[in-house]
Order: structure tokens, then sequence, then C-alpha cells
């Protein structure tokens, strides 16, 4: 028998989630099969415009990975961005900043916050005040409501819900409120907006995040004589009775291991599961199950000079939020959008532009220099009522089999804090003990 501390893994997926694992337990000894369908690994992060293109303060598991690199949240590395929302008039609402402890925190950043009319100001922060004393707890069925229900409960007028939480669903979760469940969108709020003041600031890195992220976990693997199966496509799991004895490659090839992580999307996982899994356990119907939302992704560049980040969230046109960032070479605007296939237009460059002009970010005589859309059938899963029992923990029914991605149950949106948590999840069940 292998001894435990040399125990092989194979991880399936080169995305955060893949890497994190990888990462961790090759820091621990482990024999690693790194599996990317692409060739080169991290390709859709190495351009500089490309997401994630911030950080939160309140995503742990992220800082602490990016701090085993030797990154910190610092002005250094990254450049702090404020948050700002976009009102129909046509003014420009920052969020306040304050550093002050709970609930003061939330007294100078709410109380202050002018997108919020002033009466429905302090009738949020009094309803705060009294789930902070326990006086009155949150309602028992936010998983079966919407987050616009449960906001109108809380007697949020219209602007508000389209001027502020409309924009911050789409923003944290990718989700509109009509169809996000209340659960999943206080879940999201909850880290960001009422805890300590670090964790509602917004790092943006100064580098590309291939360098920030990808490569010193490509020089850790290497280091360790981790395996890189790059341009690697498995197609289907091989099994005996219940147990993973090997993944099938496309070129016929099989690889076999102790473990076997698979970090791909739902929509990729399923079609190389044996049938018989899907039919008999409820964990894998649940994935079945999971829908996602589709947008396209666009990235855009200036000749404009920036200094400091922005991101900027609005309540109308086809674009729920804008980042963007000084380029590391010449500190012209690099900017990424999402535009939800629901309010998708058909000239969207035009509509960039026009976006980019009217926040004073593109001068009117000037063009775009810089402009590409990539269109995403999966951008993120849907977070309806109902959704947090199909999201499917780390561990599976298959003793050898574990989950990983953003997609899984970790308490987060599927963003990348949920990714690198369900990464981290999968390395400390292999290695046997929890993390400190």
């Amino acid at each position: 028998m292998t001894p435990p501390d040399r125990q092989s893994v194979i991880v399936l997926g080169a995305g955060p989630a893949g890497l994190t694992a990888a990462y961790r337990l090759v820091r621990r000894g482990l024999r690693v099969t790194l599996l990317n369908q692409s060739s080169v690994l991290g390709e859709h992060l190495r351009r500089e415009s490309d997401p994630p293109v911030s950080i939160l303060g309140c995503h742990r598991a992220t800082w602490i990975l990016l701090r085993s690199f030797g990154a910190r949240p610092n002005q250094q590395a990254f450049a702090e961005a404020q948050l700002e929302f976009l009102l129909p008039d046509g003014r420009l609402a920052r969020y306040p900043k304050a550093r002050f402890s709970t609930p003061l925190q939330q007294l100078f950043t709410i109380g202050r916050f002018a997108g919020l009319p002033r009466g429905e100001r302090w009738k949020l922060l009094s309803w705060l005040e009294q789930i902070w004393e326990g006086s009155l707890p949150l309602a028992t069925d936010l998983e079966q409501r919407t987050a616009q229900n449960w906001l109108e409960s809380l007697a949020h007028s219209s602007s508000s819900l389209q001027t502020v939480w409309s924009p911050l669903a789409r923003w944290l979760t990718g989700n509109d409120i009509h169809h996000l469940s209340a659960d999943a969108f206080v879940m999201a709020l909850k880290p960001f907006f009422l805890s300590h003041a670090a964790n509602s600031r917004i790092w943006v890195p100064r580098q590309p995040w291939h360098r920030t992220f990808v490569q010193p976990i490509a020089e850790a693997l290497g280091s360790a004589d981790a395996t890189l199966a790059l341009g690697a496509q498995a197609v289907r799991f091989d099994y005996h009775e219940d147990r993973i004895t090997g993944v099938r490659l496309k070129d016929g090839a099989t690889l076999q291991a102790d473990w076997y992580v698979a970090a791909v999307p739902a929509h990729r996982l399923t079609p190389l599961l044996p049938e018989r899994w899907l039919t008999r356990y409820a964990y894998f119907q649940h994935i079945v199950d999971l829908t996602t939302i589709p947008c396209a992704v666009i990235h855009v560049r200036t000749a404009e000079t920036m200094t400091t980040p922005r991101h900027i969230l609005m309540s109308t046109g086809p674009f729920p939020w804008i980042a963007c960032k000084p380029s590391e070479s010449d500190r012209s605007l690099v900017g990424v959008l999402t535009m939800p296939q629901d309010q998708a237009v058909i000239d969207s460059e035009q509509h960039v532009s026009a976006l980019l002009r009217s926040l004073n970010l593109l001068r009117a005589d000037h063009q775009l220099t810089g402009f590409r859309q990539q269109e995403t059938a999966h951008a993120w899963l849907a977070l309806t009522p109902g959704t947090k029992v199909r999201r499917p923990i780390q561990r599976s029914p298959i003793p050898n089999l574990l989950l990983a991605g953003a997609w899984t149950d970790t308490g987060w949106p599927a963003n990348l804090e949920s990714a690198i948590v369900s990464g981290e999840r999968c390395a400390e069940i292999i290695i046997g003990q929890r993390l400190a």
C-alpha cells in the first residue's frame, strides 16, 4: 500500500480551484498530476485585461493563498479601488469608507451613502441594529424567496432596488434580484458590507493576474516534480463498483491515482460520470439540475490615463458594472464589463464608447484603442431559490472522488473566493487534517 504521505492525486482542471488543490497537495509531498484541456497553463489569464480584476478584503482564503506566494494587500502590489454607483440622473455616488469596528462601520458608511434616500438609510441602519442586538432574527425562509421579494418586504423603494440593490446583486453574484434567492444575496452582502472595515476594501492587482496567481503555482508544481498534462482532455472515468480506477483521455490513454479531484465546471463533469451514478445518487442528480447564466465579457482599452482603479455599478443600460484600472505598461485605461444575455444589444462597442464618455473615461474626440467581446455560455451559476441544496459539497459519495470549483457548496457565490475555498477543502480532505 502506498504510504499516506506519498499518495497520488489526479487533478482535472487548472482553473483557480484545480491550481489551488494541486499547489496545496504538492506542498505536503503528494504526487500530483494536473490535467489541463488547454495546452497553456492559465491561458485565459495571460492577457492583462482579463478577470479577475479585483479581490475583496473579505476574501480570506484568496489572501491566505496569495500570502503564501509573498503577496500582500498593500499599495505596492495592489491598488485600492473605490466603489461607485451611477445614479439615474447621471451623478456618481461613492460608497463611503470608514475605519471603525462594527457597528460603527455601518453607521459611517451606510449612514453617509448618498445612493440611498436618507429615510431608507436610517431605516436600514435601524433594521441592522435590531439584527445585531438579537431582537429581530433574520427570516427563516430566505432560501425560498427572491431577493427582490425580501427587499420589498423591508419597504425598500423601487428606486433603491433599481439604483443600488440590483447592480450590487449583479456585481457580487452575477444574478438579478428578480431571480436571486434572498439567502444567496444576504450571504454575498454580509462579509463585504456588514463586517470589519478591512473586509470592504477592493484590491486590484497592479500586474497581470497570471503573474500574481498562476506563475507562482506553476513554479511550485515544477519544483515538486508534479506532472503537468497540458492539452490532455479527459473523456470519462473508469470505475469498478463505486470507486474510480482511472481517467480515460481523448487519445485513449488512461491515468491512474489514489485520489481524483474534479475541478471542472458542472456541465463538463457530468459527461465524465457513469450513468449509473447519475441515476443512483441524489448528489449527482442535483448537479444535473444546476443552471448557469450566459453573458458576454467585454475587455476595452482607451488612451486615457488613469491613476487609480474604479468599480462603477450602474442601474440602467446593458452593463451592470464596469471595472477599470491603469495599464501596467503606460497607465492607460484597461476595463472589463459584463453584458448579461437578457440585456444584450446589437452594437455593444458603440454602447461601451457612449458609457465611457458619459463617465469621463473617454474623451469625445477619442475612440477605443482596444475592444474584445467574448460570449460565455456558463458565465455565472444561477442562484435561484432552492439552488442552495443542489450545490454539492466537496466530498462525493465515491470514496476517492472529490469535487472542486466555484459552483460547489462553499457559502460563497460562484466567484474566485469560492473556487479557492473548494480547492483548499479538497486538499484538506486528502491530507486528512484541517489547515490552521
